[in-house]
């Protein structure tokens, strides 16, 4: 889709990315008498709401550093820290291509993400999932190995 940027009468023009933002801030902006601006925060909140497992009670924490990863009780928008932990992989992915053995950073990185997920997965199943990788990774072996 083709960004569009739509001018209001009472507030500062608002350039989205999908026709869908487009309807749901709108949708809210008229109902609530609010601006896009006043509304985006709290549609934020209740999207991130159900996917987030936990009632985080850490510090905020601000993506966005160089193989960063939050502690799992961090206040952080899990939308956000998958699209950083998918940054995460492809970074990894090239140390691990480069000519100088970054493994080590790789696998830190790698144990923090999994740490990460265990708990703010958005399913038991998920959760699982990263539990069982984060085991694998702390004790270099796998599930099989006694």
């Amino acid at each position: 889709m083709v960004a569009e940027t739509v001018h209001y009468f009472d507030e500062q023009p608002v350039t989205y990315l999908r026709w869908e933002d487009r309807v749901m801030l709108e949708g809210l902006k008229h109902a609530l008498g609010l601006t896009i601006r006043e509304v985006y925060p709290m549609l934020q909140r209740m999207l991130i709401s159900g996917l987030d497992p936990i009632d985080a009670d850490g510090d905020v924490f601000e993506l966005g550093g160089f193989l960063e990863v939050p502690r799992p009780n961090a206040k952080v928008d899990v939308i956000e820290a998958r699209k950083a932990t998918e940054r995460d992989i492809q970074t990894c992915q090239m140390l691990l291509e480069g000519p100088i053995d970054r493994a080590e950073v790789v696998l830190r990185n790698s144990i923090e993400w999994c740490r990460f997920w265990a708990m703010r997965a958005p399913t038991p199943e998920l959760r699982e999932a990263f539990e069982k990788s984060l085991r694998r990774l702390e004790t270099g072996r796998g599930d099989d190995d006694g």
